[in-house]
C-alpha cells in the first residue's frame, strides 16, 4: 500500500491517548513530528471539544483542529473555519427522548460544555454535539432506534456504551473534505486513524485507513490496515510503517 500521504488525521479518544487523557505518548508525539519534518500535514480529528483538544494539540504542534467529531474545525491559534449546527426542531426532538430515558448527557454549544445540565436560555444557543453516556443495552438499543429514525442527525459513538448526535452530513469525514481544499490535498493522499464508530467514514473515505488494534470490530473490519494497540502505541507504528518508513514489526 505504497501511497503519497500529504495529510494524517488522528482521533484523540482511544487513538492518540486514553479516554479524557491530556497528553500524546513521547513515541506519538516523535512520530509526528517526523513526519511534519517530512512535509506533511498532521491534524487532528477528534468528538471532543477544541479546550479539552488544545493540551494534545500544543504537544503534537498541529495547524488544525477538526473537533466535535467534525462540528467544528479550528487552526491551533484560536481561528474558526467551519461550524455547523443543530436545528432548533432537531433539538427539541433529542431533548424530549432524553427526557423519556432520563439518561447521562452532555451537550455542546458554540460557547461551552453542559453535563447533566441544560440552560433555561437553550433555545439561544447553536448546538454542535449531543452525548448520551447508556450502561442499560436495552435502554441503549431503544434510544439508537429512536435516534436513527430521524433524518436530520449524524448519529456515532466514541465507546461501545455512548451515543454522539450532530447535524446530519456533520462527521470527520467531511470536516477533513473541507480541510484538503485549503491544503491542496486528495481524500487518496489522506491516511487517518481511529477506533470508533465516529472515526469510521473517514476511516472509509481516506486513501489509507487505519484501524486501532483496540478498536471496535466494525471499524476494524473497514479499514485497510490494522495498527497496534494504543497501549503498544499504535499510532506511532502506523505512522512509521506508512510515511516515516521505519523498520517496523507487522
Amino acid at each position: 500500500m505504497d501511497k503519497t500521504i500529504k495529510l494524517i488525521a488522528l482521533d484523540l479518544d482511544g487513538t492518540v491517548a486514553g479516554h479524557g487523557q491530556k497528553e500524546a505518548s513521547p513515541a506519538t508525539i516523535a512520530a509526528v513530528k517526523q513526519a511534519q519534518a517530512l512535509g506533511v500535514e498532521v491534524v487532528i480529528a477528534t468528538g471532543r471539544h477544541r479546550s479539552t483538544t488544545l493540551p494534545i494539540a500544543d504537544q503534537l504542534g498541529v495547524n488544525y483542529l477538526v473537533t466535535l467529531n467534525g462540528g467544528e474545525i479550528w487552526t491551533r491559534e484560536g481561528k474558526l473555519l467551519h461550524r455547523q449546527a443543530i436545528d432548533q426542531a432537531t433539538v427539541e426532538k433529542i431533548i424530549d427522548i432524553h427526557k423519556q430515558n432520563n439518561t447521562f448527557y452532555w451537550l455542546v454549544s458554540h460557547e461551552r460544555i453542559y453535563r447533566e445540565h441544560l440552560p433555561e436560555n437553550y433555545q439561544e444557543h447553536q448546538w454542535i454535539k449531543f452525548g448520551f453516556d447508556v450502561e442499560d443495552g436495552r435502554v441503549r438499543e431503544q434510544m439508537r432506534n429512536q435516534f436513527a429514525e430521524m433524518p436530520t442527525i449524524e448519529l456515532s459513538n466514541s465507546s461501545l456504551t455512548n451515543m454522539e448526535l450532530n447535524a446530519k452530513g456533520t462527521h470527520k469525514a467531511a470536516a477533513i473534505a473541507i480541510l484538503i481544499e485549503q491544503l491542496d490535498a486528495t481524500m487518496e493522499q489522506v491516511m487517518v486513524v481511529g477506533d470508533s464508530l465516529n472515526d469510521l467514514k473517514m476511516i472509509e473515505a481516506a486513501g489509507i485507513g487505519v484501524a486501532m488494534g483496540n478498536g471496535q470490530e466494525l471499524v476494524k473490519q473497514k479499514a485497510d490496515w490494522v495498527t497496534k494497540p494504543l497501549n503498544e502505541e499504535g499510532v506511532a507504528h502506523a505512522i512509521n510503517y506508512f510515511v516515516n518508513k521505519k523498520a517496523v514489526q507487522n
